[in-house]
């Protein structure tokens, strides 16, 4: 059996199939080119490609010449013994297909466990990291295994996904383009974090077609079939990736198809029984899906009696790991009870939107994302300044739209903060709620009317 190694990030191959992955990228990028070029959107499109390009490049570069070793080499080196596999016997591409994980008996499983290297054979056996390849194995066909082809291909899956959130939200607010455009298409961990061979950057693609989707249903009524098809699919897609996305999301929609049903009821009466009916039905659907995603995917993940031990767990294993950065670990504490792990959300908040602080700065690439939430606190502030603090959270739940992005934002990110003891992996974790956050403000400073239309700050800095 032929041995392939993940650490060659980067093959001589790459000299003539990176131009030519990059030409088909762009071929693919003028349908939306064309499509958008007398909106006032399509002049995003470009840049928004190029930088996702870009930002694939550049974490080729750093996660095999910086860093030297992570979760994305290990998805490499699956999708390189996927490759071989297929190359050996083309009847294992039906096997991978059809089958949503591997075991020990499957003749699949031979090339991970004889492969060369140690901990492979054990990582792929959870199906959620078995996946990764999985879904990336028709790239890397196409393009020879080629780990800077497979970035830029799904680089612009991630694209797709997040122009669809990004489309949403221009149909919603359409002279808001401009700084719709800087929170969902330039977010910067986005642009690095989720442009190559890891979770995130599935994630994000089925994230983006999943809410134009449901919009489509819940709130446009149209293209309903479609819709619901595509529906189907990314809900698949998060199920076998990160299913605490999917819950949230669904949830969240709820949320919003409520108020604004809320919103058409004039009765005070009536409209006091809706709220309670409402948040008695959300609960319990709540626990039920949990529960269902418990016993489908992971009991101990999901089932609402294991939630505190998860977290603990989740803290122990970021404490413990020294592949995860020793260096980058911080501490949130511990709960002992469900009503502490309530208490230290506002921590969760503060670690995921406003974290690192200057200080926790440990590495170069750690700059970024002080810069980045730099930036989330100064537009936080600003908001709570000019605005009031009290009458912020007046106009998020008066309003469907903000709603929907600030709970979101809010739970998943309180979540994640508490849970994730290390910037490495929190920076990757949190970029599914970055653009909500972003969002939502954006959208209280435009309903205040108290400030610029065009810049988010001002005009000197965007």
């Amino acid at each position: 059996m032929e041995q392939d190694f993940s650490w060659d990030m980067l093959r001589w191959q790459d000299l003539y199939l990176a131009p030519l992955c990059l030409l088909l990228v762009y071929f693919a990028a003028r349908f939306y080119v064309k499509k958008y070029r007398n909106t006032p959107i399509g002049k995003y499109v470009v840049p928004a490609v190029t930088l996702r390009l870009v930002g694939a490049f550049t974490y080729t570069l750093v996660i095999g010449f910086y860093y030297g070793f992570g979760d994305s080499h290990n998805y490499y080196q699956g999708l390189i013994d996927m490759f071989h596999a297929v190359k050996d016997d083309g009847s294992m591409l039906g096997n991978i297909v059809m089958k949503g994980k591997v075991e020990e008996t499957d003749p699949l499983y031979r090339y991970f466990y004889y492969d060369g290297t140690y901990a492979l054979k054990y990582y792929i056996l959870e199906p959620r990291t078995y996946n990764v390849p999985r879904f990336a194995l028709p790239f890397g066909l196409l393009f020879n295994r080629s780990f800077l082809c497979v970035s830029f291909c799904l680089s612009f899956l991630a694209f797709m996904g997040t122009w669809r959130l990004y489309k949403m939200f221009y149909e919603l607010y359409p002279h808001l383009h401009k700084k719709l455009a800087y929170a969902v298409l330039f977010m910067p961990s986005t642009l690095f974090w989720g442009v190559s061979l890891l979770k995130d950057t599935f994630c994000m693609a089925a994230m983006g077609f999943f809410v134009y989707a449901a919009y489509s249903v819940l709130i446009k009524k149209k293209n309903i079939i479609s819709s619901l098809l595509i529906l189907y699919i990314t809900s698949l897609v998060l199920l076998s990736l990160k299913p605490y996305i999917l819950v949230s999301l669904s949830a969240v929609f709820l949320l919003w198809y409520f108020i604004r049903f809320r919103q058409r009821i004039e009765d005070k009466t009536l409209r006091a029984v809706s709220t309670f009916g409402f948040v008695a039905i959300a609960a319990a659907a709540g626990f039920f899906v949990s529960q269902g995603v418990a016993s489908a995917e992971s009991k101990e993940q999901f089932a609402s009696e294991e939630i505190l031990k998860t977290v603990q767990a989740q803290q122990a294993t970021f404490s413990g790991n020294p592949e995860e950065g020793s260096a980058s670990n911080f501490s949130v504490g511990t709960a002992s009870s469900p009503a502490q792990m309530a208490a230290m959300l506002p921590l969760g908040i503060v670690n995921t939107y406003f974290r690192p602080f200057p200080w926790d700065i440990r590495s170069p690439v750690m700059i970024i994302s002080f810069l980045e939430s730099f930036a989330f606190l100064v537009l936080t502030l600003m908001v709570f300044r000019r605005v009031g603090f009290g009458k912020t959270f007046s106009m998020i739940f008066s309003d469907p739209v903000i709603a929907f992005c600030f709970v979101f934002a809010i739970l998943f990110g309180a979540v994640i903060g508490i849970t994730t003891t290390n910037f490495g992996a929190l920076v990757r974790y949190k970029i599914p709620s970055l653009s909500f956050y972003a969002v939502a403000f954006i959208l209280v400073m435009e309903k205040s009317g108290k400030f610029s239309k065009d810049y988010i700050f001002s005009k000197k800095l965007f």
